[in-house]
């Protein structure tokens, strides 16, 4: 029998995104999607939130209309993205109409849009002093409160804007928080009843009520009766309990159900994403958010979750824009300039990157900090393994590696075949599929058997040779890794090997709870130590790891002789032609590494290469510049380092024997530092 969440009282699902070669952590309690902060209810309720065409509230009796125009040419201004001189205008009619709550309301979104909360909450507050105000400024008065720390006072402006108008959904709904804030959970569940019965359609209010009455239980549960919530609704609270229980599949099927019965809801649009993106679709989680996001342009949660979708697909340009005009406040919503982070080091922009993640720092949680900048490191200039070392022993102290081992015990027969359990969700056409796959083609079948644990990839031809060789492959999709650490326990593996490391929907922190006896570091963002103590082993080489280092290392280092990678090279690859310089009569530079590993050191280093060797050109290849908006910052970057961006020749994204075909046009492969290609390297030669 499935389980009820744990208590949470739930706003909204919102992913959290990391590209290809980052970390992955979803925002919220792990589980039920839920996270509380009263900082974060301002996603809850319109805030004083007014489209633009709405019909201006009356002047008072005896004002003339100019306040009015002030205010219309306000509206254009903001629309107009001139804010200066929308304030101004505003500031003029205040002064015109001191009685008219429609210029404090109109500077008080300003100043939220600003980030200027403060002023934000002074100026709702002031308007609700007035003899004429509108319910929504008690609710934003409140919610800002509530934002302050301060439910006493919210629950005052909040109670006051249900008696002015009791049929408002959204001053009930933020009633409750407030309530909960004041530990009243008996009137935070009247409210959160009301709320749901006067919209019965929103799932937000249908997922709160649910935990609220699961936390007061008992007596109050039966006085109390449950709004008459939409079949849709329903259907989706079934699928958060299927989600939260491990059914992905099922709960998939629930929202599918519940969005064709509730067509283009915001709330249900944004849970089917949630799952879609858990069962690593993220073009159709795209799809589901830029349906959402039409609806709400403005709604911060959406263009994040939006951005880790597009993210994941290489689109890290969209991405970029979708975040990078938006006021993302640092004490409220860390996690989101976390993902900006990572989005703007994945387009290229490693300084902007940084400032992202300072700004973040004093706010963020400590696990999430560490995952981002252990995956920014290995990129800056200056980065030592020591110091790469001690962030990621931070990182490795955040997981619970002193659980106790789940791992099967029992007398151990030396001669009989040995099962080995490869973990990844990039056991496909992907650089762990090229370099590794070829290795374990090569094992003994009598005496390995082989297990694979992750995502498969249909139609994909490195998941048919891993699937080939494995005795059972485990769909872990949507597993969280204690459940993914419990099947591994279950099979009784005898050594597994780790391929995904801390990079996107990386299963590494699986290996904390020992469900194996022997467990292995291999290829997957192993830039560094894992900072484990319970990965017994890293694969490497002389090369990635010469004598000395195993001091910067938890594990124990096997080095392979002749290199750590067993690399596949194409089945059909490119023919090799005359060098182009013969005929064009100039060298040809080239590199096709990700655009995260061109950094402004690199591009110092080739700007002195391309000064040195006259009419010298440099092809970059790689999917971010199929984007229109990054070649032209690419090429502002480029200037900065005295590079002649006319020498410059971008090329996009493409099929990989087009991609490797490229080659036949360089004369010289360069490698980015300080972090090199890997199998970038292993194509060029």
């Amino acid at each position: 029998m499935r389980q009820p969440a744990s208590v949470s009282l739930w706003l909204m699902v919102s992913l959290t995104w990391i590209p290809a070669c980052w970390p992955f952590t979803p925002r919220g309690v792990q589980g039920s999607g839920t996270r509380l902060p009263p900082c974060l209810i301002l996603q809850l309720v319109a805030c004083g939130i007014m489209p633009d065409n709405r019909i201006l509230e009356p002047l008072s009796p005896g004002y003339s209309s100019a306040a009015a125009d002030l205010v219309a040419e306000a509206i254009i201004a903001e629309r107009d993205g001139s804010r200066a001189l929308a304030t101004s205008l505003l500031s003029r009619a205040m002064s015109l109409a001191p009685d008219w709550d429609e210029p404090l309301i109109r500077m008080a979104q300003c100043r939220r849009a600003e980030y200027r909360m403060k002023e934000a909450r002074e100026l709702y507050c002031k308007a609700t002093s007035l003899p004429r105000c509108r319910v929504e400024c008690f609710i934003s008065a409140g919610v800002l409160a509530l934002q302050d720390n301060e439910p006493h006072e919210a629950f005052g402006y909040l109670s006051r804007a249900t008696e002015m108008e009791p049929t408002n959904h959204e001053a009930w709904h933020a009633l409750a928080f407030a309530s909960m804030e004041m530990e009243l959970p008996g009137l935070a569940c009247h409210a959160i009843t009301v709320a749901g019965r006067l919209a019965p359609h929103r799932l937000p209010y249908a997922l709160m009520h649910r935990d609220l009455m699961a936390a007061v239980g008992g007596e109050f549960q039966v006085a109390v009766e449950s709004p008459p919530w939409t079949p849709a609704v329903e259907l989706a609270c079934e699928a958060k309990i299927a989600r939260q229980a491990g059914y992905l599949q099922e709960a998939i099927a629930l929202a599918e159900t519940a969005l064709e019965l509730q067509p283009n809801d915001v709330d249900l649009l944004q849970l089917m994403a949630s799952l879609r993106d858990a069962n690593l679709e993220p073009e159709i989680s795209e799809k589901l958010l830029r349906d959402a996001l039409q609806q709400k342009q403005n709604d911060v949660d959406i263009r994040n979750d939006l951005a880790v979708a597009l993210g994941r697909q290489y689109k890290y340009g969209e991405a970029m824009e979708l975040l990078e005009d938006v006021v993302i406040p640092p004490a409220t919503s860390s996690t989101i300039l976390l993902n900006r982070a990572i989005i703007k080091a994945s387009a290229g922009e490693s300084s902007g990157s940084m400032a992202d993640v300072q700004l973040a720092s004093p706010y963020a949680p400590a696990e999430l900090l560490a995952l981002t900048e252990c995956s920014l490191l290995p990129y800056q200039e200056g980065t030592t393994a020591e110091a790469m070392l001690v962030a990621m022993k931070r990182l490795a102290s955040s997981i619970p590696e002193n659980y106790p081992a789940i791992m099967k015990t029992g007398d151990f027969d030396p001669d009989r075949t040995l099962r080995l359990g490869l973990l990844s969700h990039t056991l496909k056409r992907h650089p762990v599929g090229w370099l590794t796959c070829a290795g374990f083609e090569q094992l003994d079948r009598e005496n390995f058997k082989l297990q694979c644990f992750g995502h498969y990839v249909e139609h994909d031809a490195f998941a048919v040779r891993f699937n080939r060789l494995a005795e059972k492959w485990h769909e872990c999709a949507g597993k969280n890794l204690l459940e993914i650490a419990e099947l591994i326990a279950e099979n009784e593996i005898d050594i597994l090997i780790d391929l995904s490391g801390i990079g996107d929907s990386g299963l590494l922190g699986a290996l904390a709870y020992r469900p194996a006896p022997v467990q292995v570091k291999w290829v997957g963002t192993q830039a560094a130590t894992t900072g484990m103590q319970r990965v017994d082993w890293f694969i490497t080489d002389r090369w990635e790891t010469p004598d000395g280092y195993e001091r910067f290392y938890t594990e124990r280092l096997l080095r392979l002789p002749d290199g750590y990678v067993c690399y596949s090279p194409p089945v059909n690859p490119p023919s090799i032609t005359a060098l182009p310089a013969l005929d064009n009569g100039f060298v040809t530079f080239g590199c096709f590494n990700n655009l995260t590993k061109i950094t402004d050191q690199t591009l110092g280093l080739w700007g002195r290469i391309l000064s040195r060797v006259q009419n010298a050109r440099l092809i970059l290849q790689c999917p971010q510049f199929s984007e229109d908006m990054i070649p032209p910052r690419f090429r502002k970057r480029a200037a900065l380092y005295g590079i002649d961006v006319e020498r410059l020749e971008f090329r996009g994204r493409a099929a990989h024997h087009q991609f490797i075909s490229g080659y036949q046009d360089v004369d010289i492969a360069l490698d980015p530092v300080p972090y090199s290609g890997g199998l970038t390297t292993c194509e060029s030669l």
